[in-house]
């Protein structure tokens, strides 16, 4: 399905990923610059999903490709990228105010954390819910306008939410530790009793069950937000992935074998296999994340389209599989290039920080995508085991 915002975006955003690439410096791989904000929270690419529009959204192919462009850069601009997407589709859950809507069209950058949920507690005082809690993995929230998380009803520990919060109310609680996606800043952060309007709070457990909201002549992505946030990471480390084996590829043709009798890396048979294998392999994930994307795009914009359980834990462990194939091709690389790879602050050093955090993010790690699949194929339950799919 080809909608008016589909055909303006693919001028736009390639139009956007020029500009960031312009002004992309060396003094962004921490922590974004003003300068490199400033355009990002303009970007129609921070949004791509959006279902607020009369022409409704764009696709999730398109969220994919712009963060494999954008990983090659960087892969922490891309995470940013593909988190504020999957957050535009949990979006289209709420009937918010006009003042939010208002900031959101302001900084249109978004986060999201799923997590474990904090909690609401009824306050007579203010007539409002009370949001306290901690969140790991904040990706982005301080350059974000608002941040969704989970919450529970203090009364219903059962009943849990999706909440919007103003980013600007959230504290640190621990910094960003990790060595790798640095920019990303994906502190831990904490909400001490911020007022949570009604309009800014929606049952989580009718998302989790897959239901769609119908907005005007199109469908939504509301309903398949897990399946959104899997594709949207793995494309910023595919993107990253695909960085590192073009600067192998260059090296290869000025630097020698050492040890060895061949002046060029690439007057060796050997490497030359390696190379070739590697660039299949990463076609090959590629083309598994584009099939993802593609399931989800022909659900989301068909509305009787429904995925089945199977479906939805199938898109899952092959994410899973896109993302452990990064980590091992990038691997492989550094075995062809050689130690000074590792170098601190190097090229192929970043990237493979980078790809191995990345690639643990808790929607992939700990084998729990490959048991809910195996749970599913012998007729049980995955949900019993996990929400995410």
């Amino acid at each position: 399905m080809t909608t008016e915002f589909s055909h303006y975006e693919e001028q736009s955003l390639e139009v956007g990923v020029e500009r960031i690439a312009r002004i992309y410096s060396e003094r962004d791989k921490e922590c974004f610059s003003e300068e490199l904000l400033a355009v990002l929270r303009t970007l129609d690419m921070m949004k791509i999903l959006d279902e607020t529009r009369n022409s409704g959204p764009g696709t999730l192919r398109e969220v994919l490709d712009i963060c494999m462009k954008l990983g090659k850069i960087d892969a922490s601009l891309a995470w940013i990228v593909g988190v504020s997407n999957s957050a535009w589709s949990m979006r289209s859950n709420y009937d918010l105010d006009e003042n939010t809507v208002s900031t959101m069209s302001n900084n249109k950058i978004l986060a999201m954390v799923l997590g474990r949920p904090g909690l609401l507690k009824w306050d007579r005082e203010s007539n409002t819910y009370l949001l306290n809690g901690e969140w790991k993995y904040a990706s982005g929230w301080q350059y974000s306008s608002f941040f969704f998380c989970v919450a529970a009803l203090e009364e219903n520990k059962q009943d849990i939410r999706m909440v919007v919060v103003p980013a600007e109310l959230l504290e640190i609680s621990e910094e960003w530790q990790a060595t790798g996606l640095r920019a990303t800043q994906s502190a831990t952060v904490r909400a001490k009793n911020i007022q949570i309007a009604g309009r800014r709070m929606v049952d989580y457990t009718q998302i989790l069950l897959g239901n769609k909201v119908a907005k005007g002549s199109f469908c939504s992505y509301s309903g398949f937000f897990t399946g959104v946030l899997m594709c949207c990471l793995i494309g910023s480390i595919l993107g990253a992935t695909e960085a590192a084996l073009d600067y192998v590829v260059d090296t290869v043709n000025k630097s020698p074998v050492l040890g060895s009798t061949y002046a060029l890396m690439s007057d060796s048979g050997a490497i030359r296999a390696e190379l070739g294998r590697l660039r299949s392999m990463l076609d090959m994930y590629k083309r598994a994340a584009e099939y993802n994307a593609e399931i989800i795009d022909k659900a989301a914009r068909e509305e009787s389209a429904v995925l089945s359980t199977q479906d939805r834990v199938d898109n899952r462990g092959r994410a899973t599989l896109v993302m452990r194939g990064c980590v091992n091709i990038v691997q492989d690389l550094l075995w062809v290039y050689g130690a000074s790879g590792l170098n601190q602050g190097s090229f192929l050093e970043k990237i493979w920080r980078d790809v191995n955090v990345g690639a643990r993010h808790g929607g992939f790690s700990k084998l729990v995508p490959e048991e809910a699949v195996g749970l599913s194929m012998i007729g049980r339950n995955p949900r019993d085991l996990t929400q995410m799919f």
